[in-house]
């Protein structure tokens, strides 16, 4: 049968129109997140963090493994200070922390790292590959910093949005250099790590994020896996909750044991007021910005008697006085650190006499003497510095060093010896590691006794 022209349009508009319906139903929704965070808002964050599994280290040469537990709870109130025009730019906030209390025990050994009082306003900068804690009013000590320095710094959680429109089921990877900041790694070497949009409700979008990470953290190479769900508040405009699994197996390295670890972290968010802790009258006489000083950290010598401030990169040893400069995943240098007997203030060494002894320690290694001199540090004290160029015995060719020796003495007697070491392919890398050390060096009790050698 041939058809009319009015009865074949009639037939192409009905298929038309049922195509249509039926095409719509096919399309998925698609979705943009923005973060809400402004200059001046506060959150109240709170941080659960649960670690078990095993530390791994060279015994006597032989490898060995011991049980630790690691039971970290943080409760602070963050007040952003800046935020950036460009997604990966510079985010800064300040912290006050109400609770910082961290549990951690290894093998018979139990250590409880906390904020001392003074130290619970904290600075916090979010760059592209890193987040920095520091202390406006004074430097932390190692510890301090490990009781508050976890992975997932809250200043990043925005960072985990999707960079432009998307439907529900879509994923796409994480950045590098978010997953560097966020896990506190010096490099991302690969990743798999990919972030999912799982559902979209009237009130929350959540989302899930899983992968495996290699990397290098404080020089050691670094398998990670990931397993999280987050979740965006479509009313504020923030991520407000974040649940997350980490498997790590991190191989021993030159500053600090290997790990094989699993981490349960739990982190909420809520917006509140402006809390007196963080009000603009307590703030304003504070230089908020990371600066050389707030961002050193405070070494105390194993069992007191003096103390310093020293380059984060440096890693101390906490049963001696040595210390170990790791720069970008490199062993840029070593501090040893040893305190004198107290002497007669008039019979000190002289800068001569301190080069002799150099070069006696030395022996064959000895190769030419570099710089000699006298100053004062910050507090004072008499300063020798001498600096040496020489070689120890390497395979297949000798290793070329470079040592700077200090002896330190105040007005009392007191004394101090520092030996630098590092090779010369790393000078560049070392810098000046050696002056924040020496400059801040203070003796807070005698080192032994009011026994004076007169020697």
């Amino acid at each position: 049968m041939k058809l009319s022209a009015p009865i074949i349009r009639c037939v192409v508009l009905v298929s038309l129109i049922a195509g249509s319906g039926a095409f719509a139903s096919d399309v998925k929704k698609t979705y943009v997140f923005h973060s809400g965070r402004k200059a001046g808002q506060t959150d109240r964050v709170v941080v659960l963090l649960e670690v078990g599994g095993e530390t791994k280290f060279l015994d006597k040469g032989k490898p060995r493994r011991e049980k630790m537990g690691v039971v970290c709870s943080l409760d602070y109130l963050e007040k952003t200070l800046e935020t950036p025009a460009e997604a990966d730019g510079v985010l800064r906030g300040v912290r006050h922390y109400r609770r910082a209390a961290a549990t951690v025990k290894v093998g018979d050994d139990r250590f409880e790292p906390a904020l001392r009082p003074e130290h619970r306003l904290i600075g916090v900068e979010a760059a592209q590959r890193t987040a920095l804690l520091y202390s406006p009013g004074g430097s932390l000590s190692r510890s301090e910093l490990d009781a508050i320095d976890i992975q997932v710094n809250s200043l990043l959680l925005d960072r985990l949005l999707p960079s432009g429109p998307i439907v529900v089921g879509r994923s796409w990877p994480l950045d590098k250099n978010l997953l560097a900041a966020m896990l506190g790694l010096e490099e991302v070497a690969k990743s798999t790590v990919e972030c999912t949009l799982k559902e979209v409700t009237d009130i929350v979008a959540r989302f899930e994020l899983t992968g495996r990470v290699k990397g290098r953290a404080d020089g050691a190479e670094t398998d990670i896996e990931l397993k999280g769900r987050y979740r965006f508040d479509l009313r504020t405009k923030r991520v407000d909750w974040l649940g997350m699994l980490i498997k790590e197996d991190r191989q021993a390295g030159d500053v600090a044991d290997g790990v094989d670890v699993v981490s349960r972290l739990q982190l909420t968010v809520t917006q509140v007021k402006e809390p007196k802790e963080l009000a603009h009258a307590v703030l304003e006489n504070l230089d908020l910005k990371p600066t050389a000083k707030s961002t050193c950290l405070t070494y105390e010598f194993p069992g007191g008697g003096c103390r310093c401030r020293y380059d984060r990169r440096w890693y101390a040893d906490n049963s001696s006085g040595v210390l170990r400069l790791m720069d970008r995943g490199v062993l840029a240098g070593q501090c040893n650190l040893a305190l004198l007997l107290k002497r007669d203030p008039n019979r000190l060494v002289s800068l001569e006499k301190f080069q002799g002894d150099v070069r006696k320690a030395l022996g064959d290694n000895f190769g030419a003497f570099v710089a000699a001199g006298q100053s004062a540090n910050e507090s004072g004290y008499r300063v020798l510095r001498v600096v040496v160029h020489g070689a120890v015995p390497g395979k297949p060719d000798d290793v070329p060093i470079r040592w700077i020796y200090y002896h330190l003495a105040d007005r009392q007697g007191h004394q101090a010896a520092l030996t630098f070491t590092i090779e010369q392919e790393n000078t560049d890398r070392f810098a000046d590691a050696d002056e924040p050390i020496v400059e801040s060096l203070r003796f807070v009790e005698p080192a032994s006794s009011d026994q004076v050698n007169r020697d």
